[in-house]
């Protein structure tokens, strides 16, 4: 009988080590995943928890700024009294004639009032809160007349220590910063489809500031819809989409009448090439993003004039000349002078920067800020002449003024990584102001 022949045994030596180090790796790759999902949670748990902080402190700048803008509203009712007029009497009777429109003996100018602007001299910050130093008192325990132990806050006793505690917003890391800002000192485009007095100044204002030869280049070619429009078909186009009837308008620039006359065409027209098509709002705007929905505003348009155009004050609003922007500076010069005699040096750049710099040189020695009467004079000294409605009636005229009641502001929170923006537009009245716009980043 023959045997098999015996296979030699493979050695197993080793196996053991080979299956420790595969356990090993599997935990260190398990190990490492726990502590990178642990990372990433705490981390994310830090995050939520500092936007959380960054959103209230946002909304603890607008607080603070609404706070101030109360202020602000305060100050602007502040009459001061009139100097000339109490030195006058003081010498011995009023010897200055009257002004046109008032009988004799009148006082030549009423009580005018504050045009001091809080809100641009004041920094709304956590800073301005952080600065503020609280006295805390050490506390001992006594017996008073009554049993049981009372808090004794004897300062002669030298146990009792004071300290000064400076403490942080909220307890926390974290800070915000407020960007107020004047939407009265731009221009209100829903006064396109207010009544002739409110209109006309709105309407010679826009068809300005488009013309201007600096914003040439925003109608000089089509934009990505093949549209390429003028000056005066934007003007139109904004008018068509506010008011309430479906024809198109037509601009009258005799100078006389209402300044939009109803045309023959249908104003829906533009919106046609559009897929799905809409129909114009046939309603005042409710934010400057709606613009984006009419017929030849576009991205460069907005890139343009955003930060020149408003919807939000109240249509009887004045445009304010206390402005930085030289372009605004520019339109309220023209809204003061007389549209019956307009001098021709209003559109010479050259005497503009002039007279702008003699507004501004003015408006630093003005003490209590400046007003429209100063503005007014300032104007009229440079051989502009005023228009007589402004001149006669300042208070109640429709075209310019040197305070506002609409405020744009923009407040920044941060906290760690995190930042959140609001965006409130706040109409003043006798309260913190009433909320008209809103947006949070």
């Amino acid at each position: 009988m023959t045997r098999r022949p015996r296979r030699a045994r493979v050695s197993e030596r080793g196996v053991a080590l080979v299956l420790v180090i595969v356990s090993i790796a599997i935990l260190v790759v398990v190990a490492t995943e726990f502590a990178y999902n642990s990372r990433v949670d705490l981390q994310l748990a830090t995050n939520q928890r500092d936007d959380i902080r960054a959103y209230y402190l946002a909304r603890s700048g607008i607080g603070l700024s609404r706070l101030l803008l109360k202020f602000q509203k305060q100050v602007d009712q502040i009459q001061l009294p009139n100097l000339s007029g109490l030195l006058t009497q003081f010498m011995g009777g009023d010897k200055t004639p009257a002004p046109p429109g008032l009988p004799p003996g009148a006082a030549p100018a009423q009580p005018s009032t504050l045009s001091i602007q809080l809100w641009r001299m004041a920094k709304v910050d956590c800073y301005m809160l952080q600065a503020l130093v609280v006295e805390e008192k050490e506390p001992k325990l006594g017996l008073g007349p009554k049993s049981g132990p009372k808090l004794d806050f004897d300062d002669e006793n030298p146990e009792l220590a004071t300290k000064q505690k400076q403490r942080s917003f909220g307890g926390f890391e974290g800070c915000f910063n407020s960007v107020i800002s004047d939407e009265e000192e731009k221009i209100n485009v829903n006064k396109l489809d207010a009544p002739l007095l409110t209109s006309r100044p709105a309407v010679a204002a826009l068809l300005e500031l488009f013309g201007d030869k600096r914003f040439e280049f925003v109608f000089d070619s089509e934009d990505s819809n093949k549209v390429k429009v003028t000056p005066p078909d934007v003007v139109i186009a904004l008018r068509d989409w506010q008011d309430e009837d479906e024809v198109q308008s037509a601009l009258n620039l005799a100078g006389q009448g209402e300044p939009f006359v109803k045309g023959f065409s249908d104003e829906n027209y533009p919106y046609d090439r559009f897929n799905p098509r809409y129909k114009a709002k046939n309603g005042r705007f409710d934010s400057l993003d709606e613009l984006y929905m009419v017929h030849g505003v576009n991205d460069r348009f907005m890139a343009a004039f955003r930060d020149r155009l408003t919807v939000y004050p109240d249509v009887n609003s004045r445009l304010n000349i206390n402005t930085d922007d030289p372009v605004m500076l520019y339109m309220g010069i023209l809204s003061a002078a007389d549209p019956n005699r307009m001098d021709p040096r209003l559109h010479d750049p050259v005497f503009i920067d002039t007279l702008i710099t003699k507004i501004r040189t003015a408006r630093l020695f003005a003490i209590f800020g400046m007003s429209l009467v100063d503005f007014v004079n300032v104007v009229e000294s440079a051989g502009v002449p005023i228009n007589s409605s402004i001149k006669n009636n300042p208070a109640n005229q429709r075209y310019v003024g040197d305070k506002t009641s609409t405020f744009r502001i923009v407040v920044t929170g941060e906290a760690g990584a995190v930042q959140k923006k609001i965006t409130a537009v706040v109409r003043a009245d006798d309260q913190l102001g009433k909320l008209v716009y809103w947006r949070e980043e």
